[in-house]
């Protein structure tokens, strides 16, 4: 769609797309700006008319300002929604709310009647065998610990399956005789081990391979020392 316009500086008449357009060139809209100083406008402050190449409402920042400053702006004032009564679908207990949707008095209501949507399956623990009831189809265990059972039982068969690939397997180490073997030192740190803490402490014994079992170390006495739970975990399976 285009626009017939009429130029305000030479008066000819031109089309063009946009409904806005004032003048037909560039040079016309400088030798009109350089003749008249911007475009001619009145201050809504103090009423003096000026000139601007741009359209402003006010002719100075002091007028802008003395403006805001008399005529202040309202501060609009928030009226929060009516409360209603409604009744819970989950309790049947009437509570107060603002909201239109709202259809549970808590989060606890909201979460048990969602539950009790969902069809309840009646699954067998993978690990103790015990049946137990839950809303979750894909749970194969009945609590965390059986789970974490399962879990370090598994991890401690693949252990044992890469010991015996791995070849010569010595099944009579323990670290009662590591200890009496080191005489209760570190072998990696060199200071002496603590067992009259528990079993998780960082100082408290443990077998450390020399050749990590994860690159083919064996376990037999010639590659087993005794060391920290610490310096076996750092040193991991760095070889």
């Amino acid at each position: 769609m285009t626009y017939s316009i009429v130029c305000l500086n030479c008066g000819n008449e031109k089309l063009s797309r946009y409904r806005t357009t004032k003048f037909c060139s560039d040079q016309c809209r400088g030798k009109y700006n350089k003749k008249n100083r911007g475009h001619k406008q009145k201050c809504k402050q103090c009423n003096t008319t000026f000139y601007n190449y741009k359209e402003r409402t006010f002719c100075s920042y002091e007028c802008n300002v003395k403006f805001l400053r008399d005529n202040p702006t309202p501060i609009q004032v928030y009226k929060p929604r009516p409360k209603r009564i409604k009744s819970c679908i989950n309790c049947n207990k009437e509570y107060d709310t603002h909201q239109d949707r709202s259809k549970y008095c808590s989060y606890k209501c909201k979460y048990e009647y969602k539950v009790k949507k969902k069809p309840i399956s009646n699954i067998k623990c993978k690990e103790c065998g015990k049946w137990f009831s839950t809303t979750n189809k894909l749970k194969v265990f009945c609590s965390e610990k059986c789970g974490d059972k399962n879990y370090y039982r598994r991890k401690e068969m693949l252990r044992r399956e890469r010991i015996v690939s791995n070849g010569k397997v010595h099944w009579d180490i323990a670290i009662e005789r590591l200890l009496r073997r080191e005489r209760h030192s570190c072998y990696l740190c060199g200071e002496t081990v603590n067992t009259k803490t528990d079993h998780n402490d960082d100082y408290y014994p443990s077998i450390e391979h020399v050749v990590p079992v994860a690159k083919g170390g064996t376990h037999t006495w010639d590659n087993v020392k005794l060391a920290h739970r610490r310096c076996n975990y750092l040193k991991s399976d760095e070889g």
